[in-house]
């Protein structure tokens, strides 16, 4: 189903540097927004507010802390100037990342997560376990499938740690 953007509801930036931007883009324009895809320090520029959206939060750190903008701030830097007088929303990864503080290690960042912080939290990335602990096995249907799913067979359940 493709959704035209609304002409006159809020411009809302997805960052896009990797993740679930797409879905978040979708859902967005669903309810009225206008959206655009975050990439760039100039991408931000004439935005109401912006989604961090879900995804790997070390490839995102490591991506926006190295693509500089015409202003010579990368993308880190300019976040964290529009987080502090715009609306922001973060989803998984983007929590991580609009967090003060962050507890767990990553093995390809020497200094830690990057954060572009805002909201007064800490987070502990990993906490159920790394990636490799997410797991898929069937489970009874859940309420209300009884029409689509046979009572006896099981329905796909996706435990992502």
């Amino acid at each position: 189903m493709t959704t035209l953007p609304s002409t006159e509801g809020p411009l809302v930036g997805v960052l896009a540097l990797q993740g679930a931007f797409e879905e978040h883009q979708a859902c967005l324009e669903a309810v009225g927004c206008r959206t655009k895809q975050v990439r760039t320090v100039e991408d931000m520029e004439g935005l109401d507010g912006i989604v961090l959206p879900g995804g790997e939060s070390t490839a995102m750190g490591l991506i926006g802390t190295s693509s500089v903008g015409k202003d010579g701030r990368n993308v880190w830097e300019a976040l964290k100037d529009f987080v502090a007088r715009k609306p922001t929303w973060g989803t998984c990864a983007g929590m991580i990342l609009l967090a003060e503080q962050c507890v767990g290690a990553s093995a390809v960042i020497e200094n830690g997560q990057a954060l572009i912080g805002g909201m007064d939290i800490l987070v502990c990335r990993n906490y159920f376990g790394s990636q490799v602990s997410s797991f898929e096995m069937a489970t009874p249907p859940p309420p209300g499938a009884k029409d689509d799913v046979k009572e006896e067979s099981s329905y796909p359940g996706v435990f992502i740690r």
